[in-house]
């Protein structure tokens, strides 16, 4: 509290009408949110590469093969993964000469691959739906997980994503799984370690149709 004392202290007359202005908004509401402004992925993407999230953005869905492609190659890893029978998923052109495998995933497996019901620009997470067509086994077993979505798919908070699952949902989902980062722990000596409990490398790609890649 001190310290939020000394900076309001230096505070011009200005600002600190607008910090009280700000103060009874948030104040006056039933359910006052975090303040999330600007471009929804530039705050996904703060927030997401804080945690040792890595992303890419193309501008056409013909693209996201070779977005992948790029991750794979980054890392050294064989154009091998598994992935479920989503709609979506099975939009995509994959190249013939890649091994694709649409069933559960196992702890022998690389790489997954999996889309999303949403992206939340609030904390950087990835909301994620386990069904019939595609396992949990997929976001947790592999060393990779590779996400694809719109960039359509971004909400602002937390409550946006649920209120968007429990619409988008059937009843015969099994569970929604919150994804922020790849897998880590410091359990072992305070140090950082990555796939301790799930995917040690977590990629996400998004494609904005309006925006040139990058």
């Amino acid at each position: 509290m001190s310290d939020i004392s000394s900076a309001l202290a230096h505070f011009s007359d200005s600002e600190r009408a607008e910090f009280n202005r700000r103060y009874d908004e948030i104040c006056a509401s039933e359910n006052p949110r975090p303040v999330v402004d600007g471009a929804l992925i530039d705050r996904f993407i703060d927030k997401y590469t804080a945690v040792h999230g890595t992303y890419k953005i193309v501008s056409k869905h013909s693209q996201i093969p070779a977005a992948v492609n790029d991750f794979l190659s980054a890392h050294d890893l064989p154009t091998e993964m598994v992935m479920g029978n989503t709609d979506f998923l099975q939009t995509i052109d994959w190249p013939d000469d890649w091994n694709i495998e649409r069933r559960t995933a196992c702890k022998t497996d690389v790489t997954s691959v999996t889309d999303a019901i949403c992206a939340i620009a609030e904390t950087g997470t990835i909301l994620i739906a386990s069904t019939p067509k595609v396992s949990a086994t997929h976001f947790y077993l592999p060393e990779n997980h590779v996400i694809i979505m719109d960039i359509g798919q971004l909400v602002r908070h937390l409550d946006d994503a649920m209120q968007l699952a429990t619409q988008q949902l059937s009843e015969h989902s099994r569970g929604i799984h919150m994804i922020t980062g790849p897998s880590k722990t410091a359990d072992v000596e305070q140090t950082i370690q990555y796939g301790a409990h799930g995917p040690r490398r977590l990629h996400a790609i998004f494609v904005d149709s309006s925006t040139s890649a990058r």
